[in-house]
């Protein structure tokens, strides 16, 4: 199933917001030793972007994209391999810090409702997938259930 593009915001923003916590925390660490805000803000980094792709267990998710509950895969649906997603998160970080969020922009733009691919995913031949079941029937509005009983 395809995400949400919601969906896809908020597992990018989870995943930078932790990040951006920690280098400006460690803005305050240079008064101790002078390369300390480096260390932890470059570890911030890799360990938020990157590392996650390591494990087993989360195979094509980061943080962000794991509560979100979506997954990176090739067009086939089979795992996409790592040097694929890191290739993939290095290209779309390098062009958003590069253009200064430009490139998100024109990554909205061009990402279709159907497929919800973006720029990167079409140069590195992946797709996003929806790890969650739809619940009911989608209508197009998003009801409660007490809605839902009323008639609405």
């Amino acid at each position: 199933m395809v995400p949400s593009f919601e969906k896809r915001v908020r597992a990018f923003a989870i995943d930078t917001s932790a990040v951006s916590l920690f280098v400006i925390l460690s803005l305050f660490l240079g008064d101790y030793y002078k390369p300390l805000p480096f260390i932890v803000s470059g570890t911030a980094f890799l360990g938020f972007y990157f590392l996650p792709y390591l494990a087993r267990k989360s195979h094509g998710q980061t943080l962000g994209k794991r509560i979100q509950k979506i997954q990176i895969v090739k067009l086939d649906d089979t795992n996409a391999e790592l040097w694929r997603l890191v290739l993939r998160d290095l290209f779309k970080l390098a062009l958003s810090i590069g253009s200064f969020g430009i490139y998100l922009i024109v990554a909205f733009f061009v990402m279709s409702d159907k497929t919800s691919r973006t720029i990167h995913d079409y140069i590195f031949q992946t797709k996003v997938i929806d790890l969650e079941k739809p619940i009911g029937k989608y209508d197009g509005f998003n009801k409660t259930e007490s809605m839902r009983k009323r008639g609405f």
